[in-house]
């Protein structure tokens, strides 16, 4: 057996696998992680809410990307059946994907330890035997079971939100891929916006998801300094969007390719990440926010010139003030 039960930090029990040496939500432990990660921090809650026009009727489809023990996908359950009570809610269909039924199993196994499956075992084994579970209140889960590159590339469904929880780029990294997060981007509604949160922070990441066609921003603190990441179809719908200063860190990155990509492709990469759309909402200078800041460094004045210019500049002038003396 590939798995065993690893207490972290947090003093949560997660799942280890021994094969590859990753453990499952390793920062605060599954359901922490997967309450605080991608339930509040995917903006789940705002998404089911039925509002004005609408109606309670129109389905909110979630692709679970990574089942494994299923701390994601039962946060997300129990975040529908939680705003139910309170007043009236979107239908949720929940697709998750998975390649190994594994975790799931031993999970189950150990669900006293874990504590977030008691009382979920029976949609849990039936969603493991025939692939599909039926709740009420307007709540279905699917199962895809299989290679994840190929069944997205099939999947006929399309989603609002997603959360990206595969092992990390170093362990599988055909997940990581531009191909395999542009079958994603195409899921999305048409004229909708998509929503995607990962843990992952790293370049290569981030620049996968702007080559996918996503726009990219910084999502909630994990440990340290390290950020999640979020994608959306549409730049407005990011609260911190990549800016340029991230651009040009990217460009001095030593090994900033995303996963799988080509040596003789790095050069065409980079250009269309160089010509994404994202850079242009600062093509006007910094956000208000920033901009504000820079108006009371600066006395009042706007100074939106790049520092190095504007150092370039002082230099001229205290030349220029010395040798009139």
């Amino acid at each position: 057996m590939a798995y065993r039960l690893k207490r972290q930090s947090s003093g949560a029990l997660a799942l280890h696998n021994s094969a590859n040496g990753e453990t499952m939500h390793p920062v605060w432990g599954p359901w922490e992680e997967a309450t605080r990660l991608y339930v509040q921090g995917s903006g789940l809650e705002n998404l089911l809410a039925a509002r004005p026009g609408q109606g309670d009727r129109e389905e909110a489809v979630l692709f679970d990307v990574g089942l494994g023990a299923a701390a994601n996908a039962l946060a997300a359950l129990e975040c529908h059946a939680r705003l139910r009570r309170r007043g009236p809610v979107r239908p949720l269909r929940l697709i998750s994907f998975e390649n190994d039924l594994e975790p799931l199993r031993f999970a189950l196994a150990h669900a006293g330890q874990l504590g977030y499956l008691l009382g979920h075992e029976p949609c849990l084994e039936a969603l493991a035997a025939e692939g599909r579970w039926s709740g009420a209140h307007g709540q279905s889960w699917e199962l895809r079971l299989g290679d994840f590159p190929r069944l997205i590339r099939e999947e006929p469904r399309r989603a609002d939100l997603v959360f990206f929880d595969p092992f990390s780029p170093r362990a599988n990294p055909d997940m990581w891929s531009v191909a395999t997060l542009e079958g994603i981007f195409r899921c999305r509604r048409p004229g909708g916006a998509m929503r995607l949160v990962t843990y992952s922070s790293a370049f290569s990441t981030r620049a996968a998801l702007l080559l996918a066609g996503f726009h990219v921003g910084a999502g909630i603190a994990l440990d340290g300094r390290r950020r999640a990441t979020e994608a959306a179809t549409y730049f407005s719908s990011l609260a911190e969007p990549l800016d340029l200063r991230w651009l040009n860190r990217w460009k001095r990155e030593r090994d900033p390719w995303p996963c799988l990509t080509a040596p003789d492709r790095r050069r065409q990469a980079r250009q269309t990440l160089l010509d994404h759309s994202q850079w242009s909402q600062f093509a006007q200078g910094p956000r208000p926010e920033r901009a504000e800041h820079a108006m009371a460094r600066s006395g009042g004045k706007r100074n939106l010139l790049p520092r190095r210019e504007q150092a370039r500049r002082r230099a001229r002038q205290g030349k220029a003030a010395t040798e009139s003396r």
